[in-house]
């Protein structure tokens, strides 16, 4: 007997839905938007609840009417014969899902709907089914559009995505139907000799590998679970549906005795669950998990034997994980990666409608999708490469546009001279190629990865401003025609200039921070600012330090900053670290400095710092600690002696403590007995009238520079 039935799906996937219900056998394939109806007999809604990887329900239809009030709906329900449904012993729930208002509440309908059954079936027999809600033996699914009712069995019971793999929706679970569309849309698998490698950097749970795997190895994706819907119900052939489980589970059998592809996954976090699913999924050893943060993302070896790679990944959308600033630096992030490691891979990225994705390619095929009521956009592209220039390049790039004379562009062309084939040596970007050399031009010129800042230092106030101001214009404009730099990537500080506090910044002003190099790292800096754009060149060795010594350690920065050393210290290989700092601008910056460099926020925490009461509430112990002492005339409110004292004291037994403290500072007690490092960390380009500060540590015994 030919039947008439539903498959629903999320927005975006009926053209999927489609397609793979014809090769179940359905007839009359009509979709509209979140549903595909069909035609067929019994075994072809059992396939499509068996081997459906992108539908959410398969629905029996069982007519409709209209219904302008409550009396007619409950009339339309009870004209069904329901006794070739449902057992008068069995076990009943109505879910009702409402298109357009009507003209009562959707639980009303489902009241009165299930009146009706009940009613009908006690006048026939006796005796009436009862009510469960978690899994019934028949559920009933009541669509509502405006004065149209339609009536349904939801053959599928529960949704569909409930693959029976997964122990729990993880923190921001996808679902298993969406993971296998973004597969499907975005190639996978390919249909080569040679089979299909798929990476996935953000893996979490799972979903994607597991989703991967069982359509790799031609796996029904319902043969792990254990409740349908049509168990219960009196149309059920028991037979029919054994034979369709024994096909399959041969079909999984074969699958995975002859499966041609590679799946890694890897997360920064915990693959605790991510492991446990892929055991229940009986996966093991077919998907491979590692645990590795972006910042260390590479291609892996194993895929280079695959004719077609691709890259999936779900980074955070800034809904339920991180902020909406912090991810959009994890994107960025991820989209640099893909450039220097991926390239010739094909991608697909699922972000969420409201983000902007930019992939940097100009073939981007996009896709609306909704991730549960998120609306989404599935970004699929092809990897090309990243043409980043290397170091070698700085002496490319600072060649003068045009011939200048005079004693400030003479000393910067002498300067760039002599630093810059050092620069290159030690692979650095950001530097300095002038200090006041000459008295009349009182300004600092750095390099920051092709930016330049030309800085006034303070002025006597016997200099009107006006004057000072054609100096400063003066020295950009030199260093522009000196070095070849556009006039707009030069950017001049005027000494005293009044800028607007960080603390009222919006997101919008981290966004537009310049992100520069720094020793493989990624910061965003502030050219603009007064003082510190982020990434002081005075503690360049300071961070070499602490990434060299942060391996396997647990890390303290006080007065963090823009989290400069703590990205060190993650990319030195800390295992976890904390971050504090009074300034809300300051955790904010640090966070997005974290994430732009694909670090875990987990495990590189960033929070408020009230000093030293931060401190002694912490339980845990650390093998490093850095604190970048402020400059005591601003923050008037800092207790050195105490906040130093508690630090101390959340040294490891081993551990050591760094300080860079401003040099008229009094050295407070807990460093006493420490060791003065200041001239192992000056670099060499600021070593001319070095005023910058001092550096301890302590215990100085240790000390390993």
């Amino acid at each position: 007997m030919t039947l008439r039935f539903t498959a629903t799906c999320a927005f975006g996937l009926e053209r999927l839905v489609e397609e793979e219900l014809k090769t179940f056998g359905a007839a009359e394939v009509d979709r509209e938007k979140g549903a595909v109806h069909f035609s067929g007999k019994l075994g072809v809604s059992y396939r499509a609840c068996l081997w459906s990887r992108f539908s959410s329900r398969v629905l029996l239809d069982l007519g409709g009417f209209e219904v302008p009030d409550e009396k007619s709906l409950y009339d339309g329900v009870r004209a069904i014969d329901w006794s070739g449904h449902i057992s008068p012993s069995g076990t009943i729930a109505v879910e009702t899902v409402q298109k357009r208002k009507s003209s009562f509440p959707g639980y009303y309908a489902s009241l009165k709907t299930k009146d009706a059954i009940v009613d009908q079936i006690r006048d026939r027999f006796g005796t009436r089914p009862s009510v469960r809600v978690e899994r019934p033996e028949v559920l009933i699914h009541l669509f509502l559009d405006g004065d149209k009712a339609k009536v349904f069995i939801d053959l599928s019971g529960e949704g569909l995505h409930r693959r029976g793999y997964r122990s729990s929706g993880g923190t921001a679970p996808l679902k298993e139907s969406l993971a296998a569309a973004i597969l499907r849309m975005t190639g996978f698998p390919a249909d080569t000799e040679a089979g299909t490698a798929l990476v996935d950097p953000m893996c979490g749970s799972g979903t994607f590998l597991v989703e991967a795997a069982l359509m790799a190895a031609d796996c029904a994706p319902g043969l792990g679970r254990d409740y349908f819907g049509f168990t219960g119900w009196l149309g059920h052939d028991p037979g029919l549906w054994a034979d369709l489980i024994a096909d399959a589970s041969d079909r999984k059998r074969r699958g995975l005795a002859g499966k041609k592809t590679a799946i890694i996954g890897y997360d920064s976090t915990s693959l605790s669950e991510c492991r446990k699913n892929i055991r229940t999924a009986g996966l093991e050893g077919i998907v491979m998990i590692e645990q590795r943060d972006i910042a260390h993302l590479k291609s892996p070896i194993l895929a280079n034997q695959f004719d077609t790679r691709i890259l999936v990944a779900n980074p955070p959308y800034g809904e339920r994980l991180e902020s909406p600033l912090t991810a959009s630096f994890i994107q960025r992030c991820l989209i640099r990666k893909l450039k220097e490691e991926f390239a010739g891979w094909r991608a697909g990225i699922l972000i969420a409608s409201a983000c902007r994705f930019d992939g940097g390619e100009e073939d981007i095929k996009r896709t609306k999708l909704f991730n549960g009521p998120l609306p989404c956009e599935l970004n699929v592209f092809e990897v090309s490469g990243s043409g980043t220039a290397d170091n070698a390049s700085i002496r490319r790039m600072y060649k003068p546009a045009l011939p200048r004379s005079d004693d400030f562009s003479n000393r910067l062309r002498k300067n760039l001279k002599n630093i810059i084939p050092w620069a290159e040596r030690e692979i650095i970007d950001c530097f300095r190629i002038y200090d006041s050399d000459i008295p009349e031009y009182n300004v600092a010129v750095d390099i920051f990865d092709g930016y330049v800042r030309v800085v006034e230092y303070p002025r006597p106030q016997t200099v009107p401003a006006d004057a000072a101001g054609r100096r400063l214009r003066y020295c950009a404009d030199a260093a522009s025609e000196v070095m070849g730099v556009p006039r707009p990537l030069i950017h001049a500080i005027s000494w005293g200039e009044k800028r607007r506090s960080r603390s009222d910044k919006a997101d919008e002003w981290f966004r537009n921070l310049k992100e520069v190099s720094e020793a493989g790292m990624r910061f965003l800096v502030d050219l603009e600012a007064a003082r510190n754009c982020g990434l002081p060149l005075r503690q360049r060795l300071v961070r070499r330090f602490i990434r060299d010594n942060a391996k396997g350690s647990r890390f303290l920065c006080l007065f963090c900053g823009s989290g400069s050393a703590t990205v060190s210290a993650a990319e030195g290989g800390a295992l976890k670290s904390l971050s504090l700092d009074p300034s809300t601008a300051n955790i904010t910056w640090s966070r997005c400095n974290i994430a732009v460099n694909g670090f875990s926020s987990e495990s590189h925490r960033v929070m408020a710092l009230d000093e030293p009461e931060a401190l002694r509430d912490l339980r845990e112990s650390f093998d490093l600690i850095f604190v970048d002492m402020p400059d005591p005339f601003r923050r008037k409110a800092i207790n050195a002696e105490s906040l130093l004292k508690a630090a101390v004291e959340r040294l490891s037994d081993r551990g050591r403590l760094l300080c860079f403290m401003d040099a008229k500072m009094p050295l407070p007690a807990p460093l006493i007995s420490a060791k003065d490092i200041t001239a192992h960390i000056v670099p060499r380009d600021l070593k001319r009238g070095w005023r910058a500060g001092r550096c301890l540590i302590l215990p100085g015994d240790q000390l390993q520079v």
